[in-house]
């Protein structure tokens, strides 16, 4: 069973980053162990530092991480560490985790701690204290706390971990030994490596911006313009608040759902380098082979480019979910979430794509007017937007399919009221999608004489509530907390009244274009 990558503990903020690439010393460390008593504050461990283009350390669960502990507290093999040095800074090019992981021990701060809290700004997710406290649990049954295990065993303070030092390399030797090693596992894949390689490009700055919401490591830092870090550390608190506001929690009881899943996880990187790339147009080539270099994807010294691509994913989320003037207010339940209430990012980037197009070819307001119609096949026919998560794949190669029945369904929906000869007419010209609406509805309906509910068999009968999800007064859709402002029944340029009876709520974008919809039904009745 794949591990569900909420569940990890953040130990990112235990070794702080550094600029591998600052100015070259040589090494004069020789030591051939870091005991544990190195990791305790004013000793090696104030000079230890990870680089700054690696990914968060955060992909053990509260399980290895305890292990580890365990493990170390039993005097048992722990795999060498690979350092190399820098001037007054000691760069972990392997082994963070499990450094982390003892740094955590000596701390007790697995992730919600007091150097967490400040590393990040005081914004420490709920999933992540939750780990943190489960991680706490767990050494606590075990071999307890670093501070009541010293005081049983003084002795242990001489017991480290041993160490492989790389010697006599430039910074950019160390850095590729640093992907060529961690390639060789599976914590690593080509996304990752795109960034690593590229690590002040404006498309990797903008990535990690959002990932954190603008808390943790700045790696902007670098930025010559002061103007252009704040911006981008608004931009990207701002977006990720759009994108995981209110915080998902499972199984889902509520229809007041983040558009994009949880904010915790490898997933999120992923999704949020998806958006940089899609909102503004770039074609990221490379494979895990390491052909993206540097060269591809320059450094972004003044943050210009970075502040850019941020406002592009600004307007796209805006767009879809937010109480912005252009914004449709989409229901996440409705468009971007299985019928077993699984987040799926491929619904959210295919929306996205097609709302870019239908601007291109001025067809938003064809949308908004047959939206009623188009949501109730939806509603009925969840396949449509949300085919079975295998097909939907990463996106890329099935994208300009999903995009074409997505015309497909607004022409028939915008042409006629008759919901089932539109699905029935669908389902000749696609006939795959009866297959996966029954393959969507055996999944969904699984189940066994005298079993307990699964968490997604709850989450799937919250998810039957949408029908009752009110709707806007002027288009039919769902409307969503996150999407939908106050309107006058009568307007206020009329007489209207701002008592109770003449509030209503409407999405934002009806809101705004309101008058132009009521000059175009004028128009046709005339």
């Amino acid at each position: 069973m794949a591990r569900d990558e909420r569940n990890v503990v953040n130990l990112d903020a235990l070794i702080p980053r550094a600029d591998l690439f600052g100015d070259h010393a040589p090494a004069i460390a020789d030591d051939r162990t870091i005991r544990i008593a190195d990791l305790e504050p004013c000793s090696t461990y104030d000079q230890l530092r990870k680089p700054d283009f690696q990914r968060e350390t955060a992909n053990w669960t509260p399980a290895q991480v305890a292990s580890l502990v365990h493990t170390f507290a039993n005097l048992d093999i722990i795999p060498s560490l690979v350092l190399w040095q820098n001037g007054p800074h000691i760069f972990v090019i392997d082994g963070a985790h499990r450094l982390s992981a003892l740094i955590a021990w000596v701390r007790d701060d697995y992730g919600g701690g007091t150097i967490s809290r400040d590393r990040f700004g005081g914004a420490i997710p709920g999933q992540q204290m939750a780990m943190h406290q489960e991680v706490q649990r767990l050494v606590k049954d075990g071999p307890g706390t670093w501070a009541n295990f010293k005081a049983r065993f003084p002795q242990f303070n001489m017991k480290g971990l041993d160490v492989q030092w790389i010697r006599d390399k430039t910074p950019q030797q160390a850095a590729d030994a640093f992907i060529r090693i961690n390639q060789g596992g599976t914590a690593i894949d080509r996304l990752e490596v795109r960034i690593l390689r590229a690590p002040k490009a404006a498309l990797s700055v903008a990535t990690r911006a959002i990932t954190r919401g603008g808390s943790g490591n700045e790696y902007w830092k670098h930025f010559r313009s002061d103007e252009a870090k704040a911006d981008v550390h608004a931009l990207g608190k701002e977006i990720h608040d759009l994108l995981f506001q209110p915080p998902l929690k499972t199984p889902i009881k509520t229809m007041d759902l983040p558009l994009a899943g949880a904010e915790y996880g490898m997933g999120v990187v992923r999704l949020c380098f998806d958006l940089v790339t899609l909102a503004n147009g770039l074609k990221v080539a490379g494979s895990s082979s390491g052909s993206v270099t540097r060269e591809a994807f320059p450094a972004d010294e003044t943050g210009s480019d970075t502040r850019l691509y941020l406002k592009r994913v600004r307007r796209e989320i805006w767009r879809v979910l937010s109480n912005e003037p252009s914004s449709f207010g989409l229901h996440p339940g409705l468009y971007f979430y299985s019928s077993a209430g699984a987040f799926q990012p491929v619904a959210l980037l295919n929306m996205i794509a097609w709302l870019r197009e239908l601007e291109k070819r001025n067809a938003l307001a064809k949308f908004r007017k047959a939206r009623g119609r188009f949501e109730a096949l939806v509603m009925a026919h969840p396949v449509i937007m949300k085919p079975p998560l295998h097909l939907l794949g990463t996106g890329g190669r099935s994208r300009p399919k999903m995009l074409k029945l997505f015309d497909d369904v607004l022409e028939a929906v915008a042409a006629s009221d008759d919901l089932d000869a539109v699905w029935r007419s669908l389902g000749e010209d696609y006939k795959r999608l009866i297959g996966d609406e029954i393959e969507e509805a055996d999944t969904v309906e699984a189940g066994a004489p005298g079993g307990t509910f699964k968490t997604e068999t709850k989450s799937a009968v919250s998810l039957l509530e949408l029908s009752s999800v009110p709707k806007c007064p002027l288009c039919g859709g769902l409307l969503h907390p996150n999407g939908k402002v106050m309107d006058h029944r009568d307007k206020k340029e009329h007489g209207g009244w701002s008592g109770v009876k003449d509030g209503r709520w409407v999405h934002p974008v009806c809101n705004s274009e309101r008058e132009m919809d009521e000059r175009d039904a004028s128009a046709a009745a005339v």
